[in-house]
């Protein structure tokens, strides 16, 4: 009698995600029983972080079935990656080679194995796939669905912008939104242009993750691993809620927040069918020139976004009318150098600077 042993490894994750939806408890409420964050839960669903005796505990208190059933689910699913590691005919190892590992193990997305296949098994969990079709269905083919805005003057491999986009989707799942609200987004632009006014990024993005949660949009923030540029993304992960992902690339407050607007502008105006990546594509495209200039005209909109074409290109003038535009100085500096009235050199010290804590 042959046994049936499938191409594919469902997580045990898989099953606690079922069971909640089934009883109608939300992700939040497993993580306070648990005594766990949002994050914690996030990556044992998508099979990123082990089931320890502990979750096997947890899980059998509040979801059911014995803590021994939970710890076989663990041992079973890890069985399965190693078989399909073991016999498929274009191993794991040859297919993920082009994927940027070494980042994914320096930013916390996988662990590091205690052995190249290990390592690389854990990076068939990240992904949620392990064949190289399943991978191209589910991955290629989302950047290959904006890759016609690619720019040919930077190098970007798709395996990067995959892995960067996985995040952001792993990321999402902890962050309890409201369904999609476009009236209610597009009456917070206020309240979002005043958080430039924050230097700070551990002030203004809980803010900003709230004000657009309460939207129906989850936002996130991520780094680029080598080989994807994005600076941002914008797409819908099902039709009650959005996803707008951010790099912080150019680590400066005039470029993240003009990103910002402009994945709102894409929210606000294009097709929720479609993928934006910032960053990679050719900006002559139409949906991209109308993001950049809803992006411009809600952070200049209390005084015009003629009024860059005006002012005087001195400090003086910079400040007057970033007071009266009610953003952050940086923002206009940012918009001047662009419209080349000053040098890319000059005002730079009146932009905010951020930094990654390793």
């Amino acid at each position: 009698m042959n046994t049936f042993k499938p191409n594919w490894a469902s997580p045990p994750g898989a099953t606690v995600l079922d069971l909640l939806h089934e009883r109608q408890l939300p992700v939040k409420e497993l993580a306070e029983r648990a005594h766990r964050d949002v994050q914690s839960v996030s990556r044992l669903i998508y099979g990123l972080e082990p089931l320890t005796i502990d979750w096997a505990e947890c899980l059998s208190a509040m979801l059911g079935a014995s803590p021994g059933f939970w710890l076989r689910r663990e041992e079973m699913y890890r069985a399965d990656l190693r078989r399909i590691f073991e016999s498929t005919e274009e191993p794991p190892d040859k297919w993920l080679s082009d994927v940027p590992i070494n980042d994914l193990v320096r930013f916390g997305w996988i662990k590091q194995g205690t052995s190249v296949n290990e390592t690389t098994l854990n990076a068939c969990a990240f992904f949620g796939v392990t064949t190289s079709r399943s991978f191209d269905q589910k991955y290629k083919s989302l950047y290959q669905a904006s890759a016609y805005r690619a720019s040919t003057a930077y190098v970007t491999r798709p395996t990067a912008v995959a892995a960067w986009l996985r995040q952001g989707e792993i990321q999402a799942s902890a962050v309890v939104c409201a369904p999609w609200n476009r009236n209610k987004l597009a009456g917070s632009l206020d309240s979002i242009r005043a958080l430039t006014l924050e230097a700070d990024p551990s002030t203004f993005l809980p803010q900003l993750e709230s004000t657009l949660a309460s939207c129906g949009v989850a936002m996130v923030v991520a780094r680029t691993p080598e080989g994807c540029r994005a600076s941002g993304a914008t797409r819908f992960l099902h039709s009650e809620q959005a996803l707008i992902q951010l790099s912080f690339r150019y680590l400066a407050d005039d470029q993240f927040w003009f990103t910002v607007f402009h994945e709102i502008g894409h929210l606000l105006l294009h097709a929720h069918n479609e993928l934006f990546l910032e960053g990679l594509e050719d900006r002559s495209n139409e949906a991209e020139r109308e993001a950049d200039d809803f992006a411009l005209d809600t952070l200049f909109a209390k005084v015009g976004a003629s009024a860059l074409d005006k002012v005087e290109p001195s400090l003086l003038g910079i400040k007057r009318l970033a007071r009266r535009a009610g953003i952050s100085d940086g923002i206009v500096v940012g918009q001047l150098q662009k419209r080349k009235r000053v040098p890319y050199s000059h005002f730079n010290k009146l932009k905010a600077r951020y930094a990654w804590s390793d």
